[in-house]
């Protein structure tokens, strides 16, 4: 059948979105139910459900997410705010009643509510009765929050005197307990983790062996049939494709590299920062004063939409360059016009952020034009629903492209164009409900992780695998006939359980139970793609038929990605953290973080380091010694993040994991105790710990300077016509 791999990609595209519109109707009538009143058994108010609501959305305003985390969703630094506010609740209460007995204290602790769900149409449900002790342990948070989040803010990480309207914080720590409530009522899956309060149900263990069948039964000899039907196709004839030099218009996109490896330079510094405030979180180096511009949530923020940035300016750049060896005809001021959208969409994404963290834009513009203060989706859905709209017209450009292409490459070029389609619905889905937050924290998780995967595990893999695949084409290192069924094979199952696999981050949000089986399941068959890939890429090695210094370089970078891949999502994601017998202890801690900085750079970077390098080289930028370098650069920046995870990363996130099963979820990311004595962040080793990660930033470093230091000397080289 002609094309039958791009109707598969384009039928696995609908049908995610189909699955996940389908399953929302059913989650979102199974929601945690906010209480329309809780009370205490003496019959004191203590709160209603419009303060939980209210609460919520305070704590995006606040940027409070991007530091500590609800649930284990959030940052990896500060507290996690459900876990913190129990032990806070378990020791009042103990207190108050004069007791250390782990069963009273649970009894004490777990609401009566007289409803079982909320809905999407129904967001108050029921009322909750409590205990006396539990309502005057709510007091007491009350004034403890107070003071965190008021003088002692600065203290830890965030501005100074970042919230000083107490019903501000009344309704903030509503928000806190309810997730409490919550968590108490079953509706969390046992999480968070608090010896002889709360631990783990039969479902965990039952689901991580539901993963380890799937594994035996089906992606093993799966993955091994199809490694060697694909082997036959290195028989296919290779063609090589000789590309004229460059346009103006063309060399004009080169801009949008430059600016790419920048965002890429400052993100690396503010991450270097970051490491920083882990040990120092109130100064920098004694300096005071630094937490009135850039806090630790305002940094984190800007370092992780850095690195979306980055990325995703660089596809379009590469797309504005390729587009017109594919057939397309652009103008100099459509490209300017793409390239300045581009550039003026981040700029915006950056500074909303920076000023909505800092308090500076009144409501409702934070939401819309600052950050909707949500983990990793924190940018104002005005910059969301721009990326989606440039995303689109990105699509429709490339499948255009299709018709115009070489024939060998045109089925890479269509399924190119559906996984933009696919990113840019995925960013429209980001940005609901436009102009206010989504008012049930469940509800926003659900789509929130949805756009997440649809950048990352699910779609990005789809743009990327294409483009390394028609470059390989091009250089007559993989034949047509190979390269179209790995972009399909590929992007058909990353789509599919990349998507779908989104469930594995609906385990502890209030989800229904079944998402923790359909996430264990999908994210293990996750591997099989990226399996796939280090297959080709170890057989192109293999072969040992690369002469020119662009053959070297491609497989070099190749190699970088897929063995990055291996390491940072197949081992410490889907082989590790998404168990979810190892995520209930390690959700949400430095384990995240050891599969985020192997995967994103690696995984996703290399590959887009890789279309600067090439871009460059056909305008005549780079000569066969830059591109030695550049190969030698790559290798050096993938060494510096192996060496954060061996020296720094593993070491903490081992550490966190003792911390959590010794005392519980809270103690793996306090900096102190509910009673101020220190905790996790305070202690010595731990400080060393993350002093070490230098040493891999220092190497990652000089490796990312070299690509800086390249690209702006060949740049005027670059775009004079030849």
């Amino acid at each position: 059948m002609k094309n039958g791999w791009t109707y598969l990609v384009l039928a696995a595209t609908v049908l995610v979105y189909v699955v996940y519109i389908a399953m929302a109707v059913w989650t979102f009538y199974n929601l945690p139910p906010i209480p329309e009143r809780v009370v205490t058994k003496s019959g004191q108010l203590l709160f209603t459900a419009q303060d939980v609501i209210e609460g919520k959305v305070l704590a995006q305003r606040y940027g409070l997410l991007d530091y500590g985390s609800f649930l284990g969703f959030g940052g990896y630094f500060g507290i996690d705010y459900t876990a913190y506010t129990m032990k806070f609740y378990v020791d009042k209460i103990g207190q108050l009643r004069g007791t250390t007995l782990a069963p009273e204290i649970k009894r004490l602790m777990t609401p009566e509510l007289s409803a079982r769900a909320s809905s999407l149409f129904s967001p108050a449900a029921g009322t909750a009765v409590v205990s006396d002790e539990f309502g005057a342990a709510y007091r007491q948070a009350v004034e403890f929050y107070r003071q965190l989040f008021g003088p002692r803010a600065e203290e830890i990480g965030l501005k100074p005197n970042l919230i000083t309207d107490p019903e501000h914080v009344r309704k903030i720590v509503s928000f806190f307990t309810w997730g409490v409530m919550a968590a108490m009522a079953n509706y969390t899956n046992g999480f968070p983790y608090m010896p002889g309060i709360l631990g783990p149900n039969v479902h965990v263990t039952v689901s991580t062996w539901v993963t380890f069948f799937v594994l035996l039964l089906v992606i093993m000899p799966l993955a091994g049939w199809i490694i060697i039907k694909f082997i036959d196709y290195w028989r296919e004839p290779r063609i090589t494709v000789e590309l004229p030099p460059p346009t103006a218009e063309q060399r004009l996109a080169l801009l949008g590299f430059v600016l790419a490896v920048l965002g890429l330079s400052i993100q690396g510094l503010l991450g270097g920062y970051l490491m920083h405030k882990y040990t120092e979180p109130s100064s920098l180096y004694g300096i005071s004063g630094i937490n009135n511009i850039l806090p630790f949530n305002v940094a984190r923020a800007l370092h992780y939409n850095l690195a979306i940035l980055w990325i995703a300016v660089s596809w379009v750049s590469f797309a504005l360059f390729v587009l017109p060896y594919l057939g397309v005809k652009l103008s100099r001021g459509k490209v300017l016009a793409i390239l300045g959208a581009g550039a003026f969409t981040a700029l915006g994404i950056l500074l909303g952020i920076w000023s909505s963290y800092l308090q500076l834009l009144p409501d409702p513009l934070w939401f819309i034009v600052g950050s909707q203060g949500r983990p990793v989706i924190s940018q104002g859905t005005l910059w969301l629903l721009l990326i989606a709209a440039l995303l689109s017209y990105l699509s429709i450009t490339v499948w255009r492209a299709s018709k115009t292409s070489p024939e060998p490459i045109q089925p890479l070029v269509k399924i190119l164009s559906i996984a933009l389609a696919g990113t840019a619905f995925g960013a429209f889905m980001g940005a609901l409900p436009v102009a206010t937050p989504w008012w049930h924290f469940t509800i926003d998780e659900y789509f929130r992780w949805i756009i997440i995967h649809s950048f990352v595990e699910g779609f990005w893999p789809a743009i990327v695998i294409p483009i390394l695949l028609i470059l390989l084409v091009i250089a007559g290192m993989v034949p047509p006939k190979m390269a179209v069924a790995a972009a399909g094979l590929d992007a058909t199952l990353e789509i599919v359980t990349g998507m779908i696999g989104t469930a594995h981050h609906y385990y502890w949000g209030g989800q229904p139970t079944l998402w923790m089986y359909v996430g264990a399941v999908m994210s293990t068959l996750e591997v099989l793609p990226i399996g796939f890939l280090i297959a080709y890429a170890l057989v192109l090695w293999k072969r040992g038929e690369y002469k020119t210094e662009l053959q070297k370089t491609l497989l070099t970078f190749v190699l970088v990605a897929a063995f990055g891949g291996a390491v940072g999502v197949v081992a410490f994601g889907a082989g590790l953290i998404n168990m979810p017998v190892v995520n209930y202890y390690t959700h949400g801690s430095q384990a995240t973080m050891v599969h985020a900085h192997l995967a994103m750079p690696l995984a996703y970077g290399a590959p887009t380091m890789l279309m600067w390098t090439v871009a460059f080289a056909l305008a005549g930028a780079f000569g066969a010694a830059q591109l030695r370098r550049l190969r030698l650069a790559v290798v050096v920046m993938a060494a510096g993040f192996y060496l954060q995870v061996l020296l720094s990363l593993m070491l903490l996130m081992t550490n966190q994991f003792a911390a959590t099963q010794q005392l519980g979820y809270w103690a793996s990311k306090a900096i102190f105790a509910p009673d101020g004595t220190p905790a996790f962040w305070m202690r010595p080793d731990i400080h060393t710990y993350v002093w070490l990660r230098m040493i891999g930033d220092v190497v990652a470093g000089a490796g990312i300077a070299v690509f800086l230091l390249c690209m702006i000397r060949g740049l005027p080289k670059a775009l004079k016509p030849q």
